[in-house]
């Protein structure tokens, strides 16, 4: 029970955050996800821990999700992290030693599976900033296959999900989560008999994924399509369009869309909560320059605003009771959330996506 409360008083926790991170967040197909039964979420993977927190926060299935292993290394973060439904994924870069603990998460996903909860994993394997579907890894179907051995009557659906973000890096980022129709799995494993390349069912999820999601097939002039696509307007938040616009511009040149520069009204408040929280940012700041994979500056920037901003808030809302009233305090408080709210609403993302 306490375990229970813990897991969405924390949801929503993450969710909050998530709320002063994210311009904004909208969902699409929520209709699709089995209300009971065992579920495999499966994403594409272009904003580090963002994506993993995105979907288990918009959807009403509690989940368990797989997450980078080296965020456990310390034996109280990994404790805090399990309580959240989080389990290690272990690469060959945490050593091959540990590649083996694989072994006993996957069990866990069966357990999981086969008692009727929803598993997280990203089958792509490993993170990545390009706007493609690349090719799946085989970990999801070994689980699903294992499962299916136990127990062989159980029916495992599929949700594949399309992670579509404005900027991966910038600040504030928007994302449409597109939860896409559920694929019946039972019918593409024989237990008796299976077939280890797992290919029909990979390519299932995969074509799935890629309709979820712009998916740029060609690497050799993936910058110049970026370009190009932003050259006539594309909007990567509506993954239809902007696939339609992709083959449109396969067959021939669009013209380029005009670029309007728009005045942002809400300036004045911005620098007024910039200058509000001038030490996290400062803090920031010097963290930023020293993240090694740039994949990770969301994930970042997230945990600081989860963590430091409150934190300070609430110090400076304290000095300010103590040196006036507790009136003047809440005051103070309330306009500082007006601000964060406004500041994350309202400003313009920081990067442009050609530069990621």
């Amino acid at each position: 029970m306490i375990r229970h409360i813990w897991y969405y008083f924390m949801k929503y926790y993450v969710k909050t955050a998530l709320f002063f991170t994210m311009k904004k967040v909208k969902v699409f197909g929520k209709e699709n996800i089995p209300k009971k039964g065992a579920v495999l979420f499966i994403g594409n993977h272009q904003n580090a821990l963002i994506d993993a927190l995105l979907i288990p926060a918009y959807n009403n299935r509690k989940t368990h999700f797989l997450s980078r292993a080296g965020a456990f290394r310390n034996k109280t973060v990994a404790k805090i992290l399990s309580s959240l439904n989080m389990l290690p994924a272990y690469r060959l870069r945490d050593g091959l030693r540990n590649m083996t603990k694989n072994f006993d998460v996957f069990k866990k996903c069966v357990t999981i599976l086969k008692n009727n909860g929803a598993v997280e994993i990203f089958a792509e394997g490993e993170h990545h900033l390009e706007r493609r579907i690349i090719p799946l890894k085989k970990g999801f179907a070994r689980i699903l296959l294992a499962t299916l051995k136990e127990q062989p009557e159980l029916n495992i659906q599929i949700i594949p999900v399309g992670l579509n973000y404005d900027t991966r890096l910038g600040y504030p980022a928007s994302c449409h989560l597109h939860y896409g129709k559920p694929i019946e799995t039972n019918k593409y494993f024989d237990t008796e008999n299976p077939d280890m390349s797992f290919s029909e069912i990979l390519k299932v999820v995969s074509n799935s994924m890629k309709e979820l999601t712009l998916h740029i097939e060609c690497e050799d002039n993936y910058k110049e399509t970026i370009l190009q696509l932003e050259n006539v307007g594309v909007n990567y938040l509506e993954p239809k369009k902007a696939n339609k616009l992709l083959k449109k511009l396969k067959k021939k040149k669009l013209k380029p869309k005009k670029k309007i520069t728009e005045i942002n009204w809400f300036a004045p408040f911005h620098w007024l909560a910039k200058l509000n929280s001038i030490i996290p940012l400062l803090i920031w700041k010097k963290l930023k320059g020293g993240i090694k994979e740039v994949i990770f500056t969301n994930t970042f920037r997230f945990a600081l605003i989860a963590t430091l901003f409150p934190i300070f808030y609430l110090i400076q809302t304290g000095i300010i009771g103590y040196f006036f009233n507790g009136k003047i305090a809440l005051i103070y408080l309330a306009i500082t959330i007006l601000l964060g709210f406004i500041s994350a609403k309202t400003m313009k993302p920081t990067r442009l996506e050609h530069l990621e």
